[in-house]
């Protein structure tokens, strides 16, 4: 089978996936922007993309009257690679309803179209206002969104265009089974969505582990150390992380935090730091891509929070068998993390409640180390680089051979 991949950008998470599925037997074809488009976060580390088993491809790349980027040549590569299925995810798979001669290419091709989704941020159908006053909309820089008359309009048109979409896909690829709540109000089958997962190159971590647990250590043993993974971004909520750690001091005074990423938000961060006290406590890393160095690190961490949004970090952090701490992040948490079990679920910007929860933990070392194995056994048995390629892989059969 051949399968038409679009996506904005080849990430350090998708290359593996890509290369798991090509190497299954599925002819992989990934259609990009010829330039970065502007929807990529910042600081997202790229794939250098070597040892490539898949093909890739430019497409030219407009911001639409919309508000949000098409790629321009995607007819033309449809026409000329005949794909059996077109995978699109946001916002791409917008330009379908604004170009109805793709869909009817696709049909007159007999092309599957599957749709990828989180789904991130998503409301029911018709739950717009409901949803956005229980679930405000903030971006990187933590500027609210979700307001006025405006938003709420773009909202409804967006809704709107979703259901079109999806009433003509055969399938949708989900990060997590809060799809099963969410689609089917847009008039999706239970049948036709497919939770996949995701996971980072969860062998490449495993082959580090075996290697950075026999290396000598980067840092003093500790049994007091949290760790952060991911670009300094304000909506990753490092500064709720940081003042919770100063909340901590008095019952842990060796506790050290270490923050790995970098991000426009490192200088005001270390500022913060610098007026709470904080420097014997924290440390700042940097970026680290180094699959046994960020290995070690993980290795000789006690506990893994996340205090903002995310979600691939806790994959890797549970591979090294981690307990995970965290509230709402992407969704895929609630696939990942049970609560009580491998980690704990902190009530979404809480600094004492975060608090808390980092100390039950800190404050058995036993129950620690339960949980760390608890995590591991989660990602071995349920949700890694393998498991996850074939979910794809078999959603992709069984929608071919649906028709």
């Amino acid at each position: 089978m051949k399968v038409l991949y679009v996506n904005v950008c080849i990430t350090d998470y998708s290359h593996p996936l890509l290369n798991k599925l090509a190497a299954k037997g599925c002819e992989m074809v990934v259609l990009l922007p010829q330039k970065g488009d502007e929807i990529v976060g910042k600081n997202v580390h790229l794939s250098e993309q070597q040892d490539t088993l898949y093909r890739i491809c430019y497409s030219r790349s407009k911001k639409m009257w919309y508000g949000k980027h098409a790629l321009l040549d995607l007819k033309k590569m449809l026409q000329q690679e005949k794909p059996s299925i077109l995978v699109m995810g946001y916002p791409y798979f917008l330009h379908l309803f604004f170009d109805r001669a793709i869909m009817r290419l696709l049909k007159q091709q007999q092309t599957r179209l599957m749709i990828r989704e989180i789904p991130f941020q998503t409301p029911s159908f018709r739950k717009i206002k409901s949803y956005f006053s229980q679930n405000p909309l903030f971006n990187e820089n933590m500027e609210l969104k979700s307001v006025g008359i405006k938003f709420y309009i773009r909202q409804w048109f967006l809704m709107y265009i979703r259901k079109y979409v999806y009433s003509k896909v055969d399938a949708t690829l989900n990060y997590h089974t809060g799809a099963f709540d969410i689609l089917p109000s847009y008039g999706m089958d239970r049948k036709h969505i497919y939770v996949t997962y995701n996971s980072t190159d969860t062998e490449a971590l495993i082959t580090a582990r075996d290697v950075v647990r026999d290396a000598p250590k980067l840092l003093p043993l500790s049994a007091h150390r949290l760790l952060h993974i991911g670009r300094l971004v304000k909506w990753k909520r490092v500064d709720l992380l940081i003042d919770a750690v100063k909340k901590l001091l008095p019952s842990f005074p060796f506790i050290q935090l270490v923050i790995i990423g970098n991000g426009p938000e490192e200088e005001i961060l270390k500022r913060q730091v610098k007026e709470r006290e904080l420097a014997d406590n924290v440390l700042f890393v940097g970026g680290v891509y180094d699959p046994n160095v960020l290995g070690a690190y993980m290795n000789e961490s006690s506990v893994y929070v996340l205090a903002g949004m995310g979600g691939l970090s806790i994959n890797d952090a549970m591979t090294y068998g981690l307990p995970i701490i965290c509230s709402v992040c992407d969704g895929t948490e609630r696939d990942l993390v049970e609560d009580g079990k491998n980690g704990f679920f902190f009530q979404q910007g809480n600094v004492t409640d975060l608090a808390k929860k980092i100390e039950q933990l800190l404050s058995s070392p036993e129950r620690c180390k339960q949980m760390g194995k608890a995590s591991e056994r989660i990602i071995t048995d349920k949700i890694n680089i393998e498991t996850v390629s074939e979910r794809y892989y078999q959603a992709f059969k069984e929608v071919i051979e649906a028709k």
